[in-house]
């Protein structure tokens, strides 16, 4: 939805120098507070930030009508997460000070991150009486009415503006998205026609317009409404919607043509460029991998310094298979950003595509510099260490990994359990490893992985095969093709006793995987069990041509060979 151009969202930054004309009315000659706001504005500069707090704290006590130190210290405070003390501060400045737009704008905003819009609006009442003439107000207060579930109220307020400051292009575009929200689309449409007709300025005129066409399956209509917006408004983020009306016509060339022009243009956001590479990165059907290439490429030579630039063609090269030509860019993204944890972590991944598990850990510990007590970071480090079999650094780190992962979400704790799994079984602590993967999977039911190998422990330790066979069932409902699952399952069934079964999930994996000797020795054993032992000694002897490297016994296979049967 459009915003308004009053009511921006501030960069939570503090302003205070003493020159400019935000002073409380009653202390704007004072210089003995110019000079306290002033030493603050040195403290915060150097990041001094502790001592600029004490004195935030020393100058209010002294100044308590100080609007621009309440104001200073409720930025501080939302820097930090902190809306406890940044809303009453910020409250304060208002109230000392409800003249000042930017006292009002920040308190604005911080109701609006808590999701107060009853507060909200009530503030932005309280400011329309000290301007009531000011119709940017009135459009925020429709905005914040609507966003706050208050639809019929926004409609209201609509009314009573169109009232005051006469009918605009700019009230009826809130309008129509607030009808297009209520499932209004064709109020929407007659509301915003009259302004195609007039060459509206406003480029949401012709992108709801497009949109509504679109979706009644006329896109040859949007395209002709959009041809005139870009002809009206200038706005080149139409041309996203021109490639929107081009897909629902099946013509990619001149939609991906579209995007370019979008994403080679000064006035398109980096947001918005980012919303339709990130999209295109992970669901794309419709382009080719040059022309993805190409568009990463055109967001690194708009936007070089932005870190998520590099990645997202780092992320076309990987989909490539090139990752050493990934790995370049987000080295490049680290370089820019090394904060950038999801840069990080894919970086680290690369190298454990590449097998350079050193590396891994070199780069891991990296991060770790820049995101101290990582969870994500420190796992990957730890997997690293476990495909290296140093298994008591693998445990220092996943055990860290899960002691920083309270405030984590359900995935990445269950991710954390699941390498803990591996691991305890690793060391041979099976009643840790069973523990550990029952919590990943109690965390993400979905967790195949850890469904997988809980499954396949099992199995070997002949333990709860029940549990073992609904793990395993429920990791090939999950992911149906996968090789390794599909061998998984049929082992389990095999220990239960249930060959015909295991037969069949056998022949599944075996279309499904790459040749192992693990598997061949699976094979062998079941054909065994169902009677037919020619074909099972054959699959011995395959399994013998893999067994090198390997966790095959090759002479207990040479042994079923030469004995004809099933030996345990």
């Amino acid at each position: 939805m459009r915003r308004s151009q009053w009511f921006k969202p501030l960069m939570l930054g503090v302003l205070l120098v003493a020159g400019q004309s935000l002073f409380a009315q009653e202390l704007k000659d004072d210089k003995g507070y110019k000079d306290q706001l002033a030493a603050i504005e040195t403290k915060l500069k150097s990041g001094d930030i502790s001592n600029a707090l004490q004195s935030i704290e020393e100058t209010l006590q002294k100044y308590p009508k100080g609007a621009e130190v309440y104001y200073a210290k409720s930025l501080l405070y939302a820097q930090a997460r902190n809306f406890d003390v940044a809303l009453p501060a910020a409250i304060e400045a208002v109230k000392i000070s409800p003249e000042n737009i930017l006292f009002n704008n920040h308190l604005l905003e911080l109701y609006k991150s808590q999701g107060n819009f009853d507060a909200a609006v009530a503030l932005l009442d309280d400011f329309m009486k000290l301007h009531p003439n000011n119709p940017q107000l009135y459009r925020e207060k429709i905005m914040l009415q609507h966003t706050g579930k208050q639809s019929a109220d926004a409609l209201k307020t609509y009314d009573v503006a169109k009232e005051k400051f006469g009918e605009t292009d700019t009230l009826d575009v809130l309008k129509a998205e607030i009808l297009m929200d209520l499932k209004k689309p064709k109020e929407a449409q007659a509301l915003l026609l009259p302004w195609r007709q007039k060459k509206s300025p406003i480029r949401q005129v012709y992108s709801t317009l497009s949109y509504i066409y679109i979706d009644e399956n006329k896109p040859k209509d949007a395209v002709l409404v959009l041809e005139d917006g870009l002809q009206a408004s200038k706005d080149d983020l139409l041309y996203l919607d021109m490639a929107d009306a081009n897909m629902a016509l099946n013509k990619k060339i001149p939609a991906f043509d579209n995007i370019k022009k979008a994403f080679l243009s000064e006035s398109v956001t980096y947001m918005d460029k980012h919303r339709v590479m990130s999209n295109l990165v992970n669901n794309n059907k419709d382009f080719t991998m040059d022309q993805l290439q190409d568009l990463a490429g055109v967001l690194i030579l708009k936007h070089p310094g932005i870190a998520e630039s590099h990645m997202f063609k780092g992320d076309v090269l990987w989909m490539r298979g090139a990752l050493d030509e990934a790995k370049s860019l987000y080295l490049t993204a680290v370089s820019i950003t090394p904060q950038n944890v999801e840069a990080w972590r894919k970086l680290v991944n690369v190298d454990l595509a590449n097998n350079d598990l050193d590396q891994a850990i070199v780069d891991g510990n990296e991060a770790l510099k820049h995101n101290p007590g990582n969870v994500i970071i420190t796992y990957f480090v730890g997997m690293a260490h476990m495909m290296k079999k140093d298994t008591d650094q693998a445990r220092k780190y996943l055990e860290s990994a899960l002691d920083q992962s309270a405030n984590q979400n359900d995935f990445v704790k269950s991710m954390v359990y699941g390498g803990l799994g591996d691991l305890y079984h690793e060391i041979k602590m099976e009643s840790a490893s069973d523990v550990a993967y029952e919590e990943a999977i109690k965390l993400d039911s979905n967790n195949v992985t850890a469904l997988n190998n809980a499954a396949y422990y099992l199995s070997l330790r002949k333990e709860n095969l029940d549990k073992a066979a609904e793990y395993a069932k429920r990791a090939n409902e999950v992911e149906p093709n996968s090789g390794t699952f599909q061998d998984t399952y049929a082992w389990v069934l095999f220990q239960q006793g249930k060959y015909a079964e295991a037969l069949t999930w056998i022949e599944k994996a075996i279309k499904n995987s790459q040749p192992s000797g693990v598997l061949y020795e699976h094979y062998g054993d079941i054909l065994m069990k169902v009677g037919k032992g020619k074909e099972a000694i054959k699959q011995w002897e395959k399994a013998l041509t893999f067994a090198d490297g390997s966790t095959v016994d090759k002479e207990k296979i040479k042994k079923k060979i030469s004995e004809k049967k099933y030996i345990d």
